[in-house]
């Protein structure tokens, strides 16, 4: 539900226009919806990686750039359990590198 609700937050007036026209309103969704959704995710599964580097993603496009380094930094830390865990560190790379 995190990845929705960040996914949603991201789209902006004239896309939400178009899809409007095409497919009805869209769901309201906003970064602090995907914030609480990652920090359940967390508090269920403390060893996914995936949830600390999308919380970490969710933070920077907030603007909370501490906030991000701290969990994007503790997904780094985790051990690989997933087949996806790899994309997901490189993307968490890339925005502690967007960061800096």
């Amino acid at each position: 539900m995190g990845r929705w609700h960040l996914a949603l937050a991201d789209v902006g007036t004239v896309k939400r226009a178009w899809a409007r026209v095409a497919y009805g309103k869209l769901p309201t969704a906003t970064y602090k919806d995907a914030v609480r959704c990652f920090e359940k995710a967390i508090a269920l599964n403390t060893n996914r990686l995936m949830h600390c580097i999308e919380l970490g993603r969710t933070y920077a496009q907030m603007g909370r750039d501490a906030d991000a380094r701290k969990f994007i930094t503790k997904g780094l830390a985790m051990p690989e359990t997933e087949k996806d865990d790899p994309e997901i560190k490189n993307l968490g790379r890339q925005i502690l590198k967007e960061l800096r």
